[in-house]
């Protein structure tokens, strides 16, 4: 039993992601960008009238903030390398994706019981979700 040999690719094989992926890139950057523009317009609301120490349904809310944070970091960075075809781009994609899938779950338990308006945003995401783990998986080239 020895270890199978791959070819190696070209640069044009090498340089760049198929269509399906480069598609969850552009959409896991407005993933990102709606976290960040989100976060900002509560921010500047006046949300958070404690500064970091602010309580609301019983957690600090800058802890939900750091990790949006990183989620919306994630986020641009892997849709950003996906794009633009980069190696490190799927790895950062996919967990940019599951941290999407953690937080379309989360947040969907809170718009059912505080704003029933914003639910098909949430189900929309975590389609997103789950169907970019599909995306990526059948975008892979040997």
């Amino acid at each position: 039993m020895g270890y199978r040999v791959r070819p190696l690719r070209s640069p044009q094989d090498a340089r760049g992601y198929s269509w399906p992926a480069v598609l969850v890139g552009i959409l896991l950057f407005l993933v990102g960008l709606a976290v960040v523009v989100w976060w900002v317009d509560y921010d500047l609301r006046g949300n958070l009238p404690q500064g970091l120490w602010t309580v609301q349904n019983d957690i600090y809310v800058v802890f939900v903030q750091a990790a949006d944070g990183a989620l919306a970091f994630l986020a641009l960075v892997g849709g950003l390398g996906l794009v633009l075809g980069r190696g490190w781009g799927m790895a950062t994609a996919l967990a940019a994706l599951g941290a999407t899938l953690y937080a379309a779950v989360a947040r969907l338990g809170w718009c059912l019981r505080n704003w029933p308006s914003l639910t098909p945003v949430f189900l929309g995401l975590l389609a997103f979700a789950l169907l970019g783990f599909l995306a990526l998986h059948y975008s892979r080239r040997l």
